[in-house]
């Protein structure tokens, strides 16, 4: 006896970007071809409606996309309406040696194929508390890669028009002060110069704010340890 249309488990690949969804599905049976199932938008409304037209087929429908920098309010969005989804680790994704052949429609039509061979393995996707959590880590790890960019432009502005500190110091109060003095001989390079220096004592205070705030919200999570390291 075989398996009525609305019993079966459907297995949907999802290749997810910024304001597209290219969607792909295979039933569970053993030998069901995977359906190209084409591309919807990313707004509530259109997620909605695919998943209507999923449902008239099956009544349970898994759901999978690769882990990447759309983040997880796909997934939180349809476990919120009941359903199924797993996000997998892109680089933990079956690759056949020499196959370089990427494409939305091939990338979506693989994870239903691969959803249900169970060939995946899903990552744990934190909940919004916890990623709102791990934004302020991330926040103050991009401040401290702008500040060494924006201290490296400044230094290489100094060097090329040859200003030279009378200090000895290369960081603390001493050099801010003697950098507050500069004044370059031109008007156009004063401009750049000030531009410069300001870009490093904005960012400068960035850090410092994110620094406080890491200090009071972090205390009632449960990996507090981890960001003190």
């Amino acid at each position: 006896m075989t398996q009525s249309t609305t019993s079966r488990t459907l297995c949907i690949g999802m290749d997810v970007h910024k304001d597209s969804i290219a969607v792909a599905s295979v039933a569970h049976d053993h030998g069901a071809e995977v359906t190209y199932r084409g591309t919807i938008g990313t707004r509530h409304a259109d997620i909605d409606q695919r998943v209507r037209k999923l449902q008239s087929q099956a009544t349970h429908l898994v759901f999978v996309y690769a882990a990447g920098p759309c983040g997880s309010w796909l997934y939180r969005y349809l476990r919120k309406k009941g359903h199924a989804c797993w996000v997998v680790a892109p680089s933990l994704i079956p690759k056949k040696a020499g196959d370089r052949v990427k494409t939305d429609r091939r990338d979506a039509s693989q994870l239903a194929r691969w959803m249900r061979s169970g060939d995946l393995t899903p990552v744990s996707v934190p909940k919004r508390e916890e990623e709102a959590m791990r934004d302020l880590p991330r926040a103050r790890e991009d401040a401290i890669g702008a500040l060494k960019a924006a201290q490296v432009r400044r230094k290489a502005f100094v060097l090329r028009h040859d200003i030279r500190s009378t200090g000895r110091a290369n960081w603390g109060a001493a050099p801010l002060r003697w950098l507050a003095e500069v004044v370059c001989s031109t008007p156009a390079q004063h401009i750049v110069f000030q531009a410069y220096v300001r870009s490093v004592n904005d960012i400068t205070e960035r850090l410092q704010r994110l620094e406080q705030e890491l200090k009071e919200p972090v205390q009632p999570w449960r990996l507090p340890p981890v960001v003190e390291a």
